[in-house]
């Protein structure tokens, strides 16, 4: 079997939210996501960190488009959630590795990517994963040297924007 990995995207244009000290509680992610979408706020990555002390922090990546809409729903969404602040960072990247089924089927896929990455010096600040990609958030400043890394090591060609 060969190397899973058919397609690489890139996206430039994303901000990273971090909402901190939200109650650990059923129900809070829908309640944060239903507020989003009905902003019409689309949700490119979601990563929830382990609670602790009946709270957790929710970082979750949208287009540096629809930041606004975010900023001017701060009090509603801290209120709704029983956060504690909210934190904003344009200075990432989004990079989405995309395969067949596969992917998720061969040992090693990961750590290879993660190795590429590492050895171009670029770390990585987000991980997410289904069956058929693998989706990272890098610093913005290092993601010219991790497309050149990816397309050196795995020879695939790597796309801008989506």
């Amino acid at each position: 079997m060969s190397f899973p990995v058919e397609e690489v995207w890139v996206n430039r244009k994303v901000v990273k939210i971090i909402l901190r000290g939200v109650r650990d509680r059923p129900g809070v992610a829908a309640e944060v996501f239903e507020l989003l979408a009905a902003r019409g706020i689309n949700v490119e990555l979601i990563v929830a960190g382990p609670a602790s002390k009946g709270k957790t922090d929710i970082a979750f990546l949208i287009l540096e488009s629809q930041t606004h809409f975010i900023k001017e729903s701060e009090d509603i969404l801290l209120e709704e959630i029983g956060g504690t602040a909210i934190n904003y960072d344009p200075k990432v990247a989004l990079i989405v590795f995309y395969g067949s089924k596969e992917l998720s089927k061969k040992p090693g896929v990961a750590a290879r990517i993660f190795n590429i990455l590492a050895e171009a010096g670029v770390n990585i600040e987000m991980v997410s994963t289904s069956l058929d990609s693998i989706s990272l958030v890098v610093r913005e400043h290092g993601l010219d040297r991790a497309i050149a890394a990816i397309t050196d090591a795995l020879g695939v060609e790597v796309e801008e924007g989506y």
